[in-house]
């Protein structure tokens, strides 16, 4: 059996670009006030292992990568297993930034308003302490020799995120922060 290539940090931000260049394309997208960000991880200075796909709104306290957002990210583990994650993160912080609320004061009603219909999603699982940062996630198979599947794979997922999703944290936030 042949093994799998090696990781090339360079494709893997070339996929992820164009996974967020067809978003950006996406009639919702601007509707919804959405941004995109495809970045290294770690972050500079230090070397980056991986590429990250970030979808956000500009509320979501997400300006250094630590807010709300959905994500994916290929990895040289996802290049050798063809396996990609799809994720909502609720901050990585315990606090909602600026205040003194405790992050799970906007993940509980968010996740217990989603959760019926996130749980009805295909591959998608909840994490046993499912008001954490990472609450839910899938996986997608794809294979490199496949990059147009796995683009329209990871649109679908986001665009699916984004318009179900989005409304319900943008309703959520605006419950607690009362603004």
């Amino acid at each position: 059996m042949p093994s799998a290539p090696k990781y090339d940090l360079e494709q893997a931000t070339a996929i992820l670009t164009a996974v967020a260049e067809t978003l950006a394309d996406e009639p919702w997208f601007a509707k919804g006030d959405w941004q995109c960000s495809v970045h290294n991880f770690p972050p500079p200075p230090a070397a980056p292992e991986s590429v990250t796909l970030h979808l956000s709104k500009p509320h979501w306290f997400n300006e250094a990568h630590q807010g709300i957002h959905f994500e994916t990210f290929l990895s040289p583990q996802q290049w050798r297993t063809g396996e990609i994650p799809v994720m909502l993160h609720i901050l990585h912080t315990p606090l909602i930034p600026g205040t003194k609320i405790k992050r799970i004061k906007l993940s509980q009603p968010f996740v217990d308003h989603c959760y019926e219909t996130v749980s009805t999603w295909p591959d998608y699982t909840f994490r046993t302490g499912k008001y954490g940062t990472q609450p839910f996630s899938c996986k997608i198979d794809f294979k490199l020799d496949n990059r147009s599947k796995l683009k329209s794979d990871l649109v679908r997922e986001f665009s699916r995120m984004g318009q179900k999703l989005g409304p319900l944290m943008d309703k959520t936030l605006k419950d607690i922060l009362g603004n």
